[in-house]
């Protein structure tokens, strides 16, 4: 009788977190999540070897510009429409941040501007933004075409025929070459032949960073909490970054100390 009871009772939580956490919701179109799975082995993200652009564009096709998606247990409203993208970035003061940057994201970088809300996140942006506005990019313009050109003329290189598969690696490699010559004022050798930079202590710290924002992105908060509690090569890439800024605020107080006294 026990038994059946504990059985019972198992049954029926499976129904109400199915319910309430893997049902579509509201009246978005998407794909009815699996348990504990979502939309990941439907999609074929998961055990098809298909990679998360193409799981969108599949369900654009499919369901239109808004649909919902569910990324294991976290429900994702996916707007891809790039008239409806540009309305809800131009009106932040409307469209708040989403939970899902929040929840997750926070967990890895809490006081990062894509994880903050409200006063916060104006407090952020009036710091974070005019570093990107118009004049900061031109002034670094040349810097970025070198970096480009680099690239191009790497892929040049190849034999007639050679067929990239790995785009998305190396543009990220570009941006990370880019981000640490303007940053760091440093050449993380991503474009290198070295193995992608291997050799390069603060390289590897942030491709540790990047691969530690995969698994964040897709695992449950729980799990996330005990990953980064757990893993050493988390907390080695953190404190190397971290040292690198704090050398580059250092850098830079000096720098304007000495302008201040000539």
């Amino acid at each position: 009788m026990f038994f059946i009871l504990i059985v019972v009772v198992v049954v029926l939580l499976i129904v109400y977190v199915k319910l309430k956490y893997f049902t579509l919701r509201g009246p978005l179109p998407g794909l009815p999540p699996q348990f504990l799975f979502g939309n990941l082995i439907q999609s074929g993200l998961l055990l098809g070897g298909v990679s998360l652009p193409q799981v969108y564009l599949a369900f654009q096709a499919r369901f239109g510009d808004i649909f919902q998606f569910w990324l294991g247990p976290t429900r994702v409203i996916v707007v891809s429409g790039i008239g409806d993208v540009q309305h809800i970035f131009s009106n932040r003061k409307i469209y708040d941040q989403g939970d899902m940057a929040i929840e997750q994201m926070s967990l890895l970088l809490p006081d990062a501007l894509i994880c903050t809300r409200g006063a916060k996140y104006k407090r952020h942006a009036s710091i974070v933004l005019p570093l990107f506005r118009r004049g900061k990019i031109i002034s670094n313009l040349h810097l970025i075409v070198d970096c480009v050109d680099k690239l191009l003329a790497k892929w040049r290189l190849s034999p007639p025929g050679h067929i990239y598969v790995d785009i998305v690696i190396q543009c990220q490699n570009l941006l990370l070459l880019i981000f640490g010559l303007i940053a760091f004022n440093y050449d993380l050798e991503t474009l290198d032949d070295n193995e992608n930079g291997s050799d390069n202590e603060l390289t590897r710290a942030l491709r540790d960073l990047l691969s530690t924002m995969e698994i964040v992105l897709f695992s449950p908060p729980i799990v996330t909490n005990i990953y980064l509690k757990l893993s050493r090569r988390h907390r080695r890439a953190k404190a190397i970054i971290e040292r690198y800024l704090y050398r580059i605020i250092e850098q830079e107080l000096n720098e304007n100390s000495e302008s201040m006294a000539q």
